[in-house]
């Protein structure tokens, strides 16, 4: 033997000595950790889908890699792909801007000309700072406003919301439009009376803040035919709903939420509200046009800076924030009026161009993950994870992070509450309906960082889903990170 491996070293040594060299490192650092995969999926119901990769990013070395390549439903995972992004594009220093101007001048305490309200898609917009803004106003003595009113959305155009977004969701407060135009979320909230005799109608009530209208058929049903209810709104125009099914009686009323459907009208219709608080008149005519205004600034509302805004996006999952942020980094890397296609366009090009992260075949469709055509493989959005952790010193997005047992929406994740996982995991939540995704960092027991991502697909516990619905899921990662731990 020693003869035949002389001959070969003397006519082939590179070669020879490069595949020794090899050997050992193979047999140095195994290319998996001693996790066994098909032991812990079988915690989880039969017939879902999923996919797992784990990776040691101190030391390079792949812990588990299982389905790594397949596309599926990131759900609101894809909000880390959003935060890279938008640091990348934007910088810390950004600011929603909403203000106030015109093209005309103030005499005599009256604004000659038009007011222009310039709406860039601020998430986090309240009513009451909208009102603080057109208070400016009043503090410069104009009482009247001889013009008309221009809502100015240009920043973005097309739908305001993403496509394959569930149409039956659509009236949901978490899936309002995320539009130009965002006050209070883009979210009203009323309460059904239902403590009334079988047969007759509950009663709507609509505080007076909201200029909506609620109104419909929903009669109070017998105990028996309770269960076989359903109450259903359907939307109409101009900001009009229609409660239609029944319900059992109810001692006392109860909260019912709602998305606005058409931001313009409603806000148009709260800035006509608040004028006449202020007491100034105004009598013209509201005017929606589709190019950017221009005028003298009389006032100005600017939204808590980009850090802020990402921080609470990922540890609440806002989807808002999430989807006011994607389509506006394509409005500023484009200089152009922005879609939501426009939009996953400009992340391709910023996280390939900034990060050298290639989205490849990936399925971009919003920035939030509401989209049923989002599609992404979680060997991708661990390449995310690996590049926000080797430059957090510039990034800052570790601390954005839900972290297990404290806050955010891991903060009672069942799995996660105990030692030695409990605030030791710090993970960005992905749920849809038959989906339960988590990416993110845990510190294992030799203090090494390991980055994450887990992507459960198709998970449903059939008939009696609503008592045994988290059981599997809290198993089997109740194992798996605990198994990644002890690793």
């Amino acid at each position: 033997m020693y003869k035949v491996s002389s001959f070969l070293t003397a006519l082939f040594p590179n070669a020879l000595k490069s595949a020794l060299f090899t050997l050992v490192l193979f047999f140095s650092y195994p290319l998996s950790a001693n996790i066994d995969m098909t032991e812990i999926s079988t915690h989880l119901p039969e017939g879902t889908s999923f996919a797992f990769i784990a990776k040691n990013v101190e030391s390079d070395q792949m812990i588990i890699d299982h389905n790594s390549t397949t596309f599926m439903l990131p759900a609101s995972t894809q909000k880390i792909l959003t935060a890279l992004t938008a640091k990348l594009a934007l910088g810390d220093q950004f600011q929603f801007e909403t203000s106030l101007l015109t093209n005309g001048k103030v005499q005599n305490h009256e604004l000659r000309g038009d007011l222009i309200i310039r709406f860039t898609g601020d998430p986090d917009l309240t009513s009451g700072q909208l009102y603080q803004l057109l208070a400016q106003l009043k503090k410069q003595k104009i009482n009247k406003i001889k013009g008309d009113l221009i809502l100015d959305t240009s920043v973005f155009t097309s739908h305001d919301r993403g496509l394959g977004w569930i149409w039956n969701d659509l009236t949901m407060c978490f899936n309002a439009p995320p539009a130009a135009v965002n006050i209070d979320n883009n979210c009203f909230y009323v309460e059904l009376d239902a403590n009334h005799p079988v047969g007759e109608q509950a009663k709507i009530i609509i505080p007076a803040q909201y200029p909506v209208q609620v109104f419909g058929q929903v009669y109070i049903s017998t105990p028996k035919e309770a269960g076989y209810c359903q109450l259903d709104a359907v939307v109409l125009d101009n900001n009009r709903y229609q409660l239609k099914g029944c319900l059992s009686r109810k001692n006392k009323p109860f909260g019912l939420s709602f998305a606005i459907q058409d931001p313009n009208a409603y806000a148009a219709a709260i800035i006509q509200r608040n004028l006449t608080r202020l007491g100034i008149e105004f009598n013209g005519k509201v005017k929606q046009p589709y190019q950017q205004q221009t005028g003298q600034l009389l006032a100005q509302h600017l939204s808590k800076p980009l850090p802020d805004l990402i921080k609470k996006m990922m540890k609440k999952s806002d989807n808002q924030i999430a989807d006011a942020l994607f389509r506006t980094t394509a409005y500023h890397y484009y200089k152009r009026p922005a879609s939501f296609p426009l939009a996953s366009q400009a992340m391709r090009h910023i996280l390939q161009s900034k990060a050298g992260i290639k989205l490849g075949n990936a399925i971009i469709a919003d920035g939030s993950g509401l989209s049923r055509h989002n599609l992404i493989s979680a060997q991708t959005l661990l390449q995310v994870l690996e590049y926000i952790a080797k430059n957090e010193t510039t990034l800052n997005l570790l601390d954005t992070f839900p972290i297990a047992g404290v806050d955010g929406t891991l903060m009672g994740r069942g799995s996660l509450i105990n030692e030695p996982l409990v605030k030791n995991v710090s993970a960005k939540t992905g749920a849809l309906k038959g989906v339960y995704n988590l990416a993110g960092f845990m510190t294992n027991k030799q203090g090494k960082k390991i980055a994450f991502v887990q992507f459960i697909n198709g998970y449903s516990t059939g008939d009696f889903e609503q008592k045994t619905k988290r059981a599997p899921l809290v198993q089997f990662e109740s194992h798996i990170y605990n198994a990644i731990y002890q690793d």
